[in-house]
């Protein structure tokens, strides 16, 4: 019995420690241009992170207080680069291009794990829509996904990627980053702790216009819409002339 307590005791000081220590693992986060989701950040779609800016780079931060409320702005960033050199994008954040009000759950989110349904790093995906002139190329220079535990900041990854053209990531459908599968075992490390709450922190270059944002969804949640090729939608409409046809034909007989 005596035994059993003492293990329990340092599991838990073990705890205590990785709650108080947030942890720069050589996690990243990675674009995957094999998953097709709608764009879900304009209108009345919801967002975790918007930001906008007519001069490149541009900035937004969201974090956790302390009382476990929403805080956003520049006092949101972490202040240093999430990830250890040559693993993630090393850039750090500074904020100040979010767009008010900044209290708007429209605009800004710190959703549980539970509330997207995501229970393994497998489960997450950043979906990334752009709003840029002509659908011109911009570059995430930055996004950095944080991990809180009990309004503790206990962890986090990030990632990088530059896109030739904005166009996919505004209506139509959204660019979605994803957890490397490399550093999965350590973000599954995080979510174990319990009900993680998520937060983002963004830094974006070659930018002109925006809003530029960015949503946690699952995407091993609903499937994804998929969108046919201009080729497919023409076979589909000659399909169901030529259905349409046989089907007259037969009632005229």
């Amino acid at each position: 019995m005596r035994k059993s307590t003492t293990l329990l005791s340092a599991a838990g000081m073990a705890a205590l420690l990785i709650a108080a220590t947030p942890s720069t693992a050589s996690a990243s986060l990675v674009f995957d241009a094999g998953i097709l989701l709608s764009a879900q950040g304009f209108g009345t779609a919801p967002r975790d992170l918007t930001v906008q800016d007519n001069v490149s780079p541009e900035s937004g931060c969201v974090a956790v207080s302390g009382s476990g409320t929403l805080l956003v702005g520049p006092t949101a960033c972490m202040g240093t680069d999430a990830a250890l050199p040559g693993t993630g994008s090393n850039v750090p954040n500074v904020g100040g291009d979010e767009p008010n009000p900044l209290d708007d759950n429209q605009k800004y989110g710190i959703p549980f794990a539970s509330e997207r349904d995501i229970t393994s790093a497998a489960d997450i995906g950043i979906l990334f829509n752009a709003t840029e002139a002509g659908g011109d190329s911009i570059t995430v220079a930055d996004v950095t996904l944080k991990f809180y535990l009990n309004n503790v900041l206990i962890g986090s990854i990030d990632g990088s990627h530059t896109f030739a053209s904005s166009n996919p990531g505004n209506g139509v459908a959204g660019f979605v980053f994803v957890v490397d599968e490399a550093q999965q075992a350590y973000v599954n490390g995080l979510l174990a702790q319990g009900d993680i709450r998520f937060a983002l922190e963004s830094t974006l270059s070659a930018n002109c216009c925006g809003p530029d944002s960015f949503r946690i969804v699952n995407i091993n949640g609903e499937p994804p819409p998929v969108i046919p090729e201009p080729g497919s939608l023409m076979l589909l409409g000659s399909g169901l002339l030529i259905g349409a046809r046989r089907l007259r034909q037969r009632f005229t007989a």
